[in-house]
């Protein structure tokens, strides 16, 4: 499953990046703690968008 990480998860990527990882662990742990998306074209365009103000936040916690 593609997704769009929102946060920086070691071993997986950056925010921003589109990565491919097991539907089970997309749905069940990433999505439900707000860490990635599915990579739809809505939320590629959204995430570029918002890119800058994701690094801010993931930087403050």
């Amino acid at each position: 499953m593609k997704i769009i990480l929102l946060d920086k998860i070691q071993k997986l990527g950056e925010i921003g990046d589109v990565v491919d990882v097991s539907s089970g662990y997309a749905r069940n742990f990433l999505i439900p703690k707000k860490k990635a998306m599915f990579a739809s074209d809505e939320n590629l365009k959204y995430v570029e968008s918002k890119k800058a103000e994701l690094a801010a936040a993931s930087a403050d916690e």
